[in-house]
Formats: structure tokens, sequence, C-alpha cells
């Protein structure tokens, strides 16, 4: 008997992960604009590049590394053409305080904290997107939640 198929429209599978990948990306950016730009570079390269996935994984594990590794590059690039003092200027595009306070989070602690609890991914799954180990990803999540439970009382009542 042959094993199931992989899908091959990845396209349409890419279009259905779209919010969820903006969000992962807005939390390694810190701005809505950067992450729509890290967002259409990532998914052009993964369909160009989409017979590199053989299915051995998730779909959607493969593209938010792709994404982490988008950013990484980013960053390199950024490292040797601008000054340090330029890359930490303070994200502009995220109005609400709440958002303000995870993406204000230390760098790896909010894309932790989405990955696992808010896309429902398991410590080895967030662990490989974010070339980390489990260990790495069990102790930033511990520090994001600690992070946002130290916010001042009545953050959460300016949501509703």
């Amino acid at each position: 008997m042959n094993p199931p198929a992989v899908s091959t429209d990845i396209r349409r599978d890419l279009v259905a992960l779209l919010p969820r990948l903006r969000r992962f990306a807005q939390t390694l950016t810190g701005d809505a604009n950067a992450a729509d730009t890290l967002l259409r570079e990532v998914s052009a390269r993964v369909i160009l590049k989409s017979h590199h996935w053989k299915g051995e994984c998730r779909l959607e594990s493969w593209v938010f590394n792709q994404i982490r590794i988008g950013w990484s590059d980013e960053l390199r690039k950024r490292n040797r053409q601008e000054p340090l003092s330029k890359q930490n200027a303070e994200a502009t595009d995220v109005s609400d305080s709440e958002s303000k306070a995870f993406l204000g989070m230390p760098e790896g602690l909010a894309s932790t904290l989405l990955l696992v609890d808010v896309e429902g991914f398991d410590y080895s799954e967030a662990a490989s997107i974010l070339g980390v180990t489990p260990e790495l990803v069990s102790s930033r999540l511990c520090a994001a939640r600690l992070a946002l439970a130290s916010q001042p009382p009545g953050l959460a009542e300016k949501r509703a």
C-alpha cells in the first residue's frame, strides 16, 4: 500500500496559515510593517522552495521555522549594514498597551509564548521552529508567563 500523498498545493495551505504566521513574525520583529515585509519575503521563498519540504514534519512547523530563519538572516544583514543604535529603535506600529506588553518582552519570550500557548505547538515542535532546545523553550515560556503576570493590574480589563 502506498503512503498517503503529501499535499502539493503549498500555496493554498500557506494562505490558511498567513494570520498565524503574521502574529509570529510580529513577535520576532516587534513591528507590524516589518512583520508584513518578512512574511511576504518568506512566503515567496516557501513557494519557490516548496520542493524542499518532504512531508517529514507538519507543513506549519516547517513554514514557522522558515519565518524564524528569514528573520535571523535579516538581522545578520542589518548587523552588517546599520549601526546598532538604529536597530534598537522602538517599534511604532503597536497600538494598544497589551500588544506593547507582549511585544516588549525580551527577545525570544513573546515568540515562545505565542508558539506554545496560542498556536498550540508542543515544546519539541516550538524548539525546532525556534532553533533551540526544549529545555530553553520551557525556561522562556516560564519567563514569558511571569512577565505577563507582572503587568500592572487592570491591563486585562482594557481588552473588553
